[in-house]
């Protein structure tokens, strides 16, 4: 009796687990890894592995996760070259040059990684010697401003006029000689507003031209019309995919907006897989929620502002 109660106590602590490890994966609506997305027209341009701080060190409550910087000059690991395919793959979208090198980054879901992605997109490229531009352009958060201690003074306060040049609030990176980042500065009561001004057009000018790419942190495309406002000044759109969070429904509806050309040259990057990355097992996370507070006529204003421009 002895032996066939610890048998049957063995079956069960063999078939528990792997109950549970099935009814997980049956569950599981999310986009797990590349192969979710091999029903996608849009082309890939980047698969980044997740990326854990506390294994690297850098882990601490006080510092932001945005100012993980894990592109290294010179590092082989898994992280730094997946960085640099996406390098090479952004090198040759833009190899006609500086006509095609604004570059808007977003995604559908916050904490999807973007403003951590531009960063190191932005290290990668001046570690090869480009002239690299960050622009924070979440004026709502400015997340990408924490990597240079969120200034006081930024876009905002060249798009509200209470500042004129444009050269005094660019921040050159101390540590990557090449990244410059333009922070958001004062964060404002009226984004979306600020937007629609036409300066924000001249800053677009006149960054072009002075740079080799200029990358933009963008809002969640469909969550505020802030995205959809800059990207008409833009030449091409980085959608954001992150791996265990982006539901795998809603990649038909990202589908229909490549298909549909609702913003241009867009491409994708899948963020946070988890592999057989041996002994790096990156992972990160970024935990900010969005709280815009637009009523049904505000998005319906904005929505037909952008449908005529």
């Amino acid at each position: 009796i002895r032996k066939n109660i610890l048998f049957v106590a063995f079956a069960l602590g063999m078939l528990i687990p792997l109950v549970i490890i099935f009814l997980r994966e049956t569950m599981n609506n999310k986009v797990r890894g590349r192969k979710d997305l091999e029903g996608l027209s849009m082309p890939l341009i980047g698969e980044i592995p997740q990326f854990d701080q506390k294994k690297s060190g850098l882990f601490t409550k006080k510092v932001p996760d945005l100012k993980a910087v894990v592109v290294k000059e010179g590092s082989r690991d898994v992280i730094n070259e997946a960085f640099r395919v996406l390098r090479t793959n952004l090198e040759f979208m833009t190899e006609k040059g500086k006509k095609s090198n604004v570059i808007v980054v977003t995604s559908f879901n916050p904490s999807s990684g973007k403003s951590f992605l531009t960063i190191n997109m932005g290290v990668s490229l001046a570690i090869k010697g480009q002239k690299v531009l960050v622009i924070d352009g979440d004026l709502r958060h400015g997340s990408a401003s924490s990597y240079v201690n969120s200034p006081r003074i930024g876009l905002s306060d060249y798009l509200s006029g209470r500042m004129d040049r444009l050269n005094e609030l660019i921040v050159p990176d101390k540590n990557h000689k090449g990244l410059d980042i333009l922070p958001v500065g004062t964060i404002p009561p009226n984004p979306t507003e600020l937007l629609f001004d036409d300066r924000l057009r001249q800053v677009i000018d006149k960054v072009r031209e002075c740079y080799d790419y200029v990358l933009i942190d963008c809002p969640p495309a469909e969550m505020v019309a802030d995205t959809q406002i800059i990207e008409k000044l833009a030449d091409r759109t980085i959608f954001v995919v992150r791996a265990g969070l982006f539901e795998r429904s809603m990649l038909q509806e990202l589908e229909n907006i490549y298909n549909e050309k609702k913003y241009k040259n867009i491409s994708l990057i899948l963020n946070g897989t988890v592999g057989n990355t041996g002994r790096y097992g990156y992972r990160y996370g970024y935990r900010y929620g969005y709280h815009y507070g637009y009523g049904s006529d505000k998005k319906r204003e904005v929505s037909e502002w952008v449908s005529n421009n």
